[in-house]
């Protein structure tokens, strides 16, 4: 009898036994499952950072634009304030994508004109429209080189179009741009945008920096006068003459 309660006890601690060993197993496997899972994300994360693209992106260093309106108002500041006076025109040259062209007349050519009548001009609210006009002519928005000038024959400006011609001169090789009221190109000035484009590695990492083109043109035409249509400066002169009788 005793012998039979022992073989009892024996087997139902072996029963237990067996339990308790089969709830330490499942335990230890659910604890490293979440290990291993986060190992193999973190894994995958890693192979992706190290497979990213290089990258490339452009800098403007320095704006036409600005160095154009820049030596403008310094090499032709009265030419610079009459631009002033048509401010439409101003920011569409300013907003154009390509660039602009400009029609600068000297100093000296102004100077020819009667004493203070420009100034006076656009000190005057009468004559605002006609010296927005006048303004208007000046500027083209896109960039025209002295030989697309030549090519094409004609400018177009928010004033209207101006008809261009290669005029021919003996004693000069070439010719230079006349138009149509007989005023010609004196000289050019051209500024560019100045770009660098940076490649960098897929981590971020600076690799190489180069000057590139397809920025915005802006060229500058000085000229021996106004191209503007003569009849302008005569309202001016009528209106002028009037109100100083």
């Amino acid at each position: 009898m005793m012998m039979t309660t022992s073989r009892r006890s024996s087997s139902i601690v072996l029963f237990l036994a067996s339990i308790a060993i089969s709830s330490f197993f499942a335990t230890a496997v659910s604890a490293f499952a979440p290990i291993k899972s986060s190992s193999r994300s973190l894994h995958q994360k890693s192979f992706h950072n190290h497979n990213k693209s290089p990258s490339s992106s452009t800098t403007s260093l320095s704006s036409s634009r600005d160095k154009a309106e820049q030596y403008l108002s310094t090499t032709y500041p009265q030419f610079y304030y009459l631009l002033q006076q048509n401010p439409t025109a101003l920011n569409l040259m300013r907003n154009s994508k390509s660039g602009f062209t400009l029609f600068a007349p000297s100093n000296d050519s102004i100077a020819a004109y009667p004493c203070n009548l420009l100034s006076a001009a656009c000190n005057n609210e009468d004559m605002q429209p006609v010296i927005a006009k006048m303004a208007s002519y000046h500027i083209v928005n896109a960039p025209m080189s002295v030989e697309l000038l030549g090519r094409y024959g004609v400018a177009s400006t928010p004033g209207g179009e101006l008809m261009t011609a290669v005029v021919q001169h003996h004693d000069e090789g070439g010719g230079v741009i006349m138009f149509e009221n007989g005023v010609s190109v004196i000289a050019s000035y051209e500024f560019q945008d100045e770009l660098v484009q940076n490649v960098q590695d897929g981590n971020g990492n600076l690799v190489e920096s180069s000057s590139v083109g397809g920025g915005k043109t802006c060229i500058v035409h000085e000229v021996d006068g106004f191209v503007c249509p003569e009849g302008l400066w005569g309202v001016l002169y009528e209106y002028f003459g009037e109100v100083g009788e």
